[in-house]
């Protein structure tokens, strides 16, 4: 049941993608690991990528998760993307939200309808 209450769409609250940048993340299990697909990005990682993926399979994720995120340095760079290690995730039914901990950092994400989620998708990724 948590599997399904974890799942959906959300976004930052802090600036974990940069300052005051606002994107959206839907978040599922694909092939038994969960991921945070981007449904609004960035220049660095852009809409429909995957913004984190676990690296334990059927993880419980009301625990930290090792997980990985994705990164592009060289934005010109179709081919440039690459997995950095050194982060975990959980999701918290008690207040509905999930957490990336990384690079000595906590961030919050809190779920958002799927509306908004695509009204935000007409706009533009973040520069």
């Amino acid at each position: 049941m948590l599997m399904a209450k974890a799942e959906g769409f959300f976004t930052n609250n802090e600036d974990f993608f940069g300052p005051n940048r606002k994107e959206f993340l839907h978040i599922t299990v694909k092939d038994g690991f969960w991921q945070g697909l981007k449904i609004v990005g960035d220049t660095n990682v852009p809409r429909g990528k995957v913004s984190f993926r676990a690296i334990e399979k059927d993880s419980n994720i009301n625990d930290l998760t090792p997980a990985k995120i994705q990164i592009r340095s060289e934005t010109w760079n179709e081919a440039g993307f690459s997995w950095m290690d050194g982060a975990s995730v959980r999701f918290d039914s008690n207040t509905d939200k999930w957490y990336i901990n990384f690079m000595c950092g906590s961030f919050s994400f809190s779920r958002c309808t799927q509306q908004e989620a695509l009204d935000a998708a007409q706009g533009p990724d973040n520069v």
